[in-house]
């Protein structure tokens, strides 16, 4: 016959817990460990929707739209992808051709077609000019997208290598936004380039991830700061970023001593102008920096126009384009791939 168990200190009947209240705290349990499972892959899925998975755009023009003669080029990044270009050189008419071929690096999100107003302007003072479309961007392969500075590197490596197959040797570095961000890693690897301008880079994706979430999505800056961290981990996975080895403030040191010419908008909301005076400061001479008033995130050229073009092209005037490249250091990339 079943005993009823007595309080030890009362000596009454115990009060017995019912096993629904288990059984609700099991449910109670489960039902929040679903809910951060469902909220974590939500956040996963707007992350790199966001930054690496986003729609493809293609520009309908192509540089003869600016009357300025090309080829078409198909060339393989130096892990293997296959990456779409084009090759402009410079007129044969020119009274004073360069010699000297110009690599764009576009913006998140876009494309090489955008940056062609760009592009006449270094046409007209008698460059050679390659533009292309990084990985996950415009017509070239990348299945798992951009991420927005490391892998691309590759990519300026496969350019670099189709251009020195065709004859050239000597190479500026010419980026804005994200493409800025990732000529400077290229360059602090690849000696072949001699200089570089940079036009609104990030020091860090992470800050920039920061005041995206601020300003889209109205988020407090003291909210926007652990996000971006988690948002940046969630990136950073999903490219196998090696930590301290993923962003342009790890390289611009190395980039010294060829010539660094960093341009930033005192306005920039989306990449701010903190992001120049970090890499100002990190990189070795000769350097230079515009820090342009009121002018939002790349307006400079929108802005400046002619004065713009003047102080590039001052800069560019200015490396000594005739001492040999130094392929001794650095001769692999962080991958063991040989550059120079």
């Amino acid at each position: 016959m079943a005993q009823t168990q007595k309080d030890k200190k009362t000596g009454k009947p115990a009060l017995q817990k019912p096993a629904s209240n288990l059984a609700v705290k099991l449910a109670l349990g489960s039902a929040a460990g679903y809910g951060w499972w469902r909220t974590r892959n939500f956040l996963k899925r707007v992350v790199i929707n966001r930054l690496a998975l986003f729609p493809r755009v293609i520009g309908p023009r192509t540089p003869q739209d600016l009357d300025m003669a090309y080829e078409e080029a198909w060339f393989p990044a130096r892990d293997g992808l296959k990456l779409h270009g084009w090759y402009i050189p410079a007129s044969s008419s020119h009274l004073n051709p360069k010699n000297i071929t110009v690599i764009f690096g576009h913006g998140h999100t876009g494309n090489k077609e955008p940056d062609l107003e760009y592009a006449r302007f270094f046409y007209q003072a008698g460059y050679n000019v390659f533009m292309f479309d990084f990985r996950g961007h415009g017509r070239s392969e990348g299945p798992r997208g951009t991420s927005m500075g490391y892998w691309e590197r590759l990519d300026v490596h496969g350019a670099v290598d189709w251009l020195l197959g065709r004859g050239q040797t000597r190479f500026a570095a010419f980026g804005i936004s994200m493409g800025a961000s990732i000529m400077i890693m290229a360059t602090a690897e690849n000696a072949f380039i001699r200089a570089i301008v940079a036009d609104s880079p990030y020091a860090h994706l992470r800050r920039s991830i920061a005041a995206e979430i601020n300003n889209v999505y109205r988020a407090p800056r003291w909210l926007a700061r652990p996000l971006s961290r988690y948002a940046w981990a969630i990136f950073s996975r999903h490219h196998g970023l090696p930590r301290g080895q993923a962003s342009p403030e790890d390289y611009v040191a190395k980039i010294a001593p060829r010539p660094l010419f960093i341009i930033h908008g005192e306005a920039d909301m989306l990449t701010r102008v903190e992001n120049a005076h970090i890499l100002y400061k990190l990189a070795g001479p000769p350097k230079e920096l515009w820090v342009q008033p009121e002018v939002a995130h790349t307006k400079g050229y929108m802005v400046y126009g002619q004065e713009y073009e003047r102080r590039v092209l001052d800069f560019l005037d200015r490396v000594d384009w005739d001492s040999p490249p130094d392929l001794k250091a650095p001769e692999r990339t962080l991958e063991g791939i040989k550059v120079s």
